[in-house]
């Protein structure tokens, strides 16, 4: 049998079918959609993980509550030994390791800007935040020494607050913010970041002197929490050594743990995985699910063509041609399934940025649904085409 011939059946086959086609190439469709959605999904999880650590060295090391050793929601928090700027400090002067280091309190609270009352986040930090953070003004200038040495009036907003409320980041340098019933002098802008240091994003947050918060911003259940940066990256694990020596030396019920950046970096690259493969896992499910339909139906299609395959082989065909057949029409059914679930997923994709998962398309995903949709119908229509190919002409010539 011609090949130009073979699909002309094939053809006619499946528009005499169409309905039956549409539903068994459901399956497909869904299958191609999670392909391409899991991957994108993925690709924007690692590019969000880069993105948040990306302005972070290697060299940094956290100094955070130790919540898996301390049932600290249970505990006295105005009892509990916490970082302070002196035994901060002090950890600094022992550490022959350690470049920089800063102390932090993160929290929430109602602020008028630009005459608008918000909510926003808040951190107070010691002045060596802008190195260990990487965290430059593009407008103004930074906290300095005095101002948390005198806990002054003044802060550091980020890039958004400063468009949002202001217009112009340039113009909001010298304005005020009322926080708490005071006024707060506005004398910097930081450059836009994005997501950044404790999953507090710098651009939405107000900075003020560490000092200055404790007083006015900081709740009872504020923990402080300390950021270093070590001298290289090859002295990052010496540098936790000391960190904990004096810590251990500082706190006689210590509830601090010290991580560095990699740690974490994997700990989030992990998680990510562990998500994708869990996606990836549903979607070779639901491809094995599709494609004993497609196995079921050729099955069907089989039985009701009989005769037809009777008169096929009566005619001189050969089994291959009647496998190639019935093949062929399974990978048409799993491509067209699979195009149908690329345009698909091409107009889902921009809809997922309103669910802030992060999504990154790529033509690897494209391509991913296409190859599993081919190999779906290709192994579950092999079977069906076989049984096809191997029937007796008389016996099938006789079938009613």
């Amino acid at each position: 049998m011609r090949f130009a011939e073979m699909l002309r059946m094939i053809a006619v086959n499946v528009m005499q079918n169409k309905f039956k086609v549409l539903l068994t190439s459901l399956g497909i469709i869904v299958g191609a959609v999670t392909i391409v959605l899991v991957i994108a999904i993925g690709m924007g999880g690692e590019a969000e993980i880069a993105n948040r650590f990306g302005d972070l060295s290697a060299a940094t090391i956290y100094i955070n509550p130790d919540y898996s050793k301390s049932n600290l929601f249970d505990r006295d928090l105005q009892k509990m030994e916490q970082l302070s700027i002196d035994s901060v400090e002090q950890i600094k002067q022992e550490n022959p390791y350690l470049k920089s280091i800063m102390l932090a309190g993160y929290t929430v609270g109602n602020a008028v800007i630009g005459g608008e009352k918000v909510a926003v986040n808040l951190a107070g930090v010691t002045v060596s935040y802008e190195e260990v953070s990487n965290l430059p003004t593009a407008y103004g200038e930074n906290l300095t020494e005095s101002d948390v040495l005198d806990a002054s009036m003044t802060a550091v907003i980020g890039h958004g607050l400063a468009v949002k409320y202001f217009g112009d980041p340039e113009y909001a340098v010298g304005e005020s913010l009322h926080l708490n019933n005071k006024v707060f002098k506005i004398i910097g802008v930081l450059a836009r970041k994005g997501d950044g240091i404790q999953g507090l994003s710098p651009d939405d947050t107000v900075f003020l002197p560490y000092t200055t918060a404790q007083s006015y911003a900081f709740e009872d259940y504020t923990i402080p929490q300390a950021v270093a940066l070590a001298d290289d990256v090859k002295n990052v694990a010496p540098a936790m050594k000391w960190i904990r020596s004096t810590l251990d030396y500082i706190f006689d019920d210590n509830a601090y743990a010290v991580e560095d950046a990699g740690s974490r970096m994997e700990a989030a690259t992990e998680s990510a995985r562990t998500m994708k493969t869990l996606l990836i896992s549903v979607a070779a499910i639901v491809f094995i699910v599709s494609g004993i339909g497609i196995m079921n139906v050729l099955f069907v299609s089989v039985r009701e063509r009989t005769r037809e395959i009777g008169v096929l082989k009566a005619l001189g065909c050969f089994e291959r041609d009647i496998l190639l057949q019935f093949l062929l029409e399974s990978v048409f059914i799993s491509l067209s399934g699979s195009i149908a679930g690329m345009l698909l997923s091409f107009m889902l994709l921009p809809l997922m940025r309103y669910t802030n998962i992060p999504v990154l398309s790529s033509v690897g995903g494209y391509l991913a649904a296409l190859f599993f949709s081919l190999l779906t119908g290709t192994v579950f229509g092999y079977y069906p085409a076989y049984k096809a190919s191997r029937l007796n002409p008389i016996d099938a010539l006789n079938y009613e």
